[in-house]
């Protein structure tokens, strides 16, 4: 009889017992917590972004194989994987509708506090993407539907050549709205760990908003510090800081919204990604696949929050003018008074908390979390606007 394999698996990741109970032996450990003695009887490692797996956590250790139900592989000392011989995946597009549904409540908040009305519209408005991978290109597709322009930064893709049309970046930086969703990268032309920089920021103005919900790394967080103690200045929504879970408070004071990086966790975000780990690693050690993605969502949530209202849209209207709805579906409010619900030396505990209980407690409406949009039910308001960002 085949010895079972030991999978050593973040307790915080979904559907652990459900996926892998008929194919491993399950220890659960703390995503920041897992050491060179949890994995030394490891035969595979399932983590998310805030485990660094490297030569120090594995050298000593059984694990043939090494899964991360992220997009981002920067935790990952991949070169040294490599070399040993031990098989990696990541959940490359599991949370890219997720992270673009964050960015669109984000311009939808910005946009109602600039106006500080209920007659919101987005004509004119142009956002700029640095980064068109899984999630820029997902959040160029719900733009489009909206009726709302944007641009692409992408060198390395436009070098590949991607038939796409590629703009500057000082077309980015005249863009009413600039959006990051890059991998962090050190070295090269195209590094992108504090690609933006006080001479970036220096270049903004009031009227603009720059969201990241790609690595905190992507800005310089002392740089923007100073740059928001300016008394004008552009507004800036973070999902990612440096340091984290140990983030800067007085930085997410200034932000016009912080948030735990939490952009991609929604339900199906977080199920999406523990399901391709799941396939991945079936793959890798050549077993049945038995459970099926349609057993991760048995019972699909058919609620309608009370509080969504058409405002006078038929189905061909693609604006934002109703803003109100949309935030009824996600408010990215309510995550910043939860992030900012503690003091400064309480900071670290608390980002950690946030995160790590996110979808399990996170309660939206009526005990639902936070869900992508395909998690709703289709409604009229849905056909006029939200279907159409579904297809």
């Amino acid at each position: 009889m085949a010895k079972e394999l030991i999978l050593v698996a973040d307790e915080s990741m979904p559907h652990l017992e459900t996926l892998f109970s008929h194919v491993a032996q399950i220890i659960k450990v703390s995503g920041r917590l897992i050491t060179p003695e949890h994995v030394r009887e490891a035969d595979a490692l399932i983590c998310r972004s805030i485990t660094r797996v490297d030569k120090a956590l594995l050298k000593k250790s059984s694990v043939q194989f090494v899964g991360t139900a992220t997009i981002g592989t920067d935790h990952l000392q991949l070169e040294w994987l490599q070399q040993q011989g031990i098989g990696w995946s990541n959940a490359a597009g599991c949370n890219a509708a997720a992270v673009a549904q964050y960015v669109i409540s984000g311009i939808c908040y910005w946009l109602k506090h600039k106006n500080n009305s209920t007659e919101i519209s987005s004509a004119g408005l142009v956002v700029g993407i640095i980064g068109a991978g899984n999630v820029g290109s997902e959040l160029a597709r719900c733009l489009q539907c909206l009726g709302i322009e944007y641009r692409l930064y992408d060198p390395p893709l436009e070098r590949q050549g991607d038939p796409r049309h590629f703009v500057s970046m000082d077309e980015i930086l005249k863009c009413d709205v600039i959006s990051a969703h890059v991998p962090i990268t050190r070295e090269g032309t195209d590094a992108t760990f504090h690609l933006i920089d006080s001479a970036f920021l220096q270049r903004l103005i009031p009227e603009q908003l720059v969201i990241n919900a790609a690595r905190g790394e992507v800005i310089d967080n002392l740089a923007l510090l100073d740059y928001l103690q300016n008394e004008t200045c552009a507004d800036f929504i973070l999902d990612v800081f440096e340091n984290e879970p140990a983030i800067n408070y007085q930085l997410a004071e200034r932000c016009l919204v912080a948030t735990p990086h939490i952009a991609g966790h929604t339900l199906e975000g977080k199920s999406r990604g523990s399901y391709m780990v799941y396939q991945s690693f079936c793959e890798y050690f050549q077993l049945d696949k038995r459970v099926s993605s349609d057993n991760l969502f048995p019972d699909r949530n058919e609620f309608i929050p009370e509080n969504i209202k058409v405002t006078g849209s038929d189905e061909n209207t693609r604006s934002l003018n109703e803003v109100d709805s949309l935030l009824a579906i996600y408010d990215i409010g309510d995550d910043y008074a939860r992030l900012l619900d503690c003091d400064s030396t309480g900071i670290e505990q608390h980002f950690d908390e946030l995160r790590k209980a996110y979808v399990s407690a996170y309660q939206t409406y009526q005990g639902y979390p936070r869900r992508d949009y395909s998690g709703w039910s289709q409604s009229a308001y849905f056909h006029s606007l939200v279907n159409q960002l579904l297809n």
